[in-house]
């Protein structure tokens, strides 16, 4: 068999693909099997096509800010479930509903009455900010707020959260725990700032070990051409190869 390409020289391999006969000249290897130009050529096209098929066209989401933040100052949550973001609203209707009902056990102590009236305000800007940029063509992401994430992702932070905030409701209602809230809850606030923040603030100092440094890292070839397994024209190739004599040049005639 001779190569699809060079009918003078002996076919030393076949295609994987359309199975072609090619000299060590035409033999390109991708994975360590040896490929014609021509189907490398169509995968190419290929690959590209189906990138320009998975494309779809932006399309923006017509959401508006000023109903974002009326929705936000009816309750905390509102605006944010209105922006399509529901876990952040949940989030925030529920720190709310926290820092309220820790002002009424307390006797309205002004740390959590301050904190559920920023709660309140800041869910109304928050909502407004996120409006303008879905509606500019953006798409926020709720992982990149700390106590979203935090909260989302450790459910048993959620547990024990509410379980200490139904305990307490439950002991207001037979006893009167206004002295021991005061100084109770301002602790739990503490610690559970702490928890949230300790993967920011606290970080390991081997952290930065575990990533590998990919600037001195060499990436494997994908393309193994003729030229790294067959080291050049040798003598062997040399002596089989024998011109057509109607292929030889003027000057030998």
């Amino acid at each position: 068999m001779n190569c699809a390409y060079h009918s003078q020289n002996v076919a030393s391999v076949q295609c994987n693909s359309c199975g072609k006969g090619l000299c060590p000249g035409c033999d390109h290897r991708i994975k360590g099997f040896p490929y014609c130009q021509d189907c490398i050529v169509l995968g190419v096209g290929m690959l590209r096509g189906q990138s320009k098929a998975d494309y779809k066209p932006f399309v923006s989401k017509r959401t508006s800010p000023f109903v974002a933040t009326i929705l936000s100052m009816i309750c905390p949550g509102l605006g944010a479930a209105y922006n399509g973001q529901t876990v952040k609203a949940l989030v925030y209707f529920a720190i709310f509903i926290g820092l309220f009902q820790m002002a009424l056990l307390t006797g309205g102590t002004a740390l959590f009455v301050l904190g559920f009236m920023g709660m309140w305000l800041f869910a109304a800007l928050d909502a407004w900010r996120t409006a303008q940029m879905i509606r500019s063509g953006l798409t926020p992401d709720v992982a990149e707020d700390i106590f979203v994430k935090r909260f989302t992702g450790n459910p048993k932070l959620w547990g024990i959260v509410l379980t200490v905030l139904g305990g307490a409701f439950l002991l207001q209602g037979f006893f009167d725990l206004r002295g021991l809230m005061r100084g109770l809850m301002p602790a739990m606030l503490i610690g559970l700032g702490i928890y949230v923040l300790r993967g920011y603030i606290f970080k390991p100092a081997n952290e930065k070990d575990r990533w590998e440094d990919f600037d001195s890292a060499r990436p494997a070839p994908l393309f193994v051409t003729a030229k790294s397994e067959h080291p050049g024209r040798g003598s062997r190739y040399d002596e089989s190869y024998q011109p057509d004599p109607q292929m030889r040049g003027w000057r030998d005639r």
